[in-house]
């Protein structure tokens, strides 16, 4: 998934390999892309950044944790 998310101006995308792929606002913290199927989830933690991005599709969780 990721390599990367960043924000441009008040729009939220992920980058990979090159590949840009805006993401989506479905609640506060769940996000999805146009096309494809699954949603993007941000695990904060107890002071409230975010440490995790967890990919969910088909029921299975790939949870990709923050480097920095």
């Amino acid at each position: 998934m990721p390599s990367r998310v960043f924000a441009e101006g008040e729009n939220l995308f992920t980058e990979r390999n090159g590949k840009r792929e805006q993401l989506f606002p479905e609640s506060i913290d769940i996000f999805f892309r146009k096309g494809v199927e699954g949603r993007i989830l941000f695990r904060t933690s107890a002071d409230g950044k975010v440490n995790a991005l967890i990919d969910r599709r088909n029921n299975e969780d790939v949870i990709w944790k923050r480097k920095s």
